[in-house]
């Protein structure tokens, strides 16, 4: 078993920003990886949190068009981020 690391940008396009709803959605698809994920407010320019916990996703008070840098560390690390990428882009289309 490979380890992978893997790290992508993503821009919230929703007008709401992350609210509790899209990242109750992106914790549980997160957490269907043995990938360790984690992101950054790139705009806010806040600290890395756990993204397969709702409580530190929402620390990161993502708005509408702000930058969120996404990293995972683990097997499944491409397909974890090809994942959340996809419903972070479409909750707001």
């Amino acid at each position: 078993m490979t380890t992978e690391s893997r790290s992508t940008t993503v821009t919230i396009t929703n007008p709401a920003g992350l609210h509790l709803r899209t990242s109750k959605d992106v914790v549980q698809a997160a957490s269907q990886f043995t990938a360790t994920i984690s992101a950054q407010n790139l705009t806010r320019q806040s600290p890395f949190v756990d993204v397969k916990s709702i409580l530190q996703l929402m620390q990161l008070q993502a708005r509408h068009g702000h930058t969120l840098l996404l990293q995972a560390d683990g097997p499944d690390a491409q397909v974890a981020l090809e994942t959340l990428c996809a419903i972070l882009t479409t909750f707001g289309a």
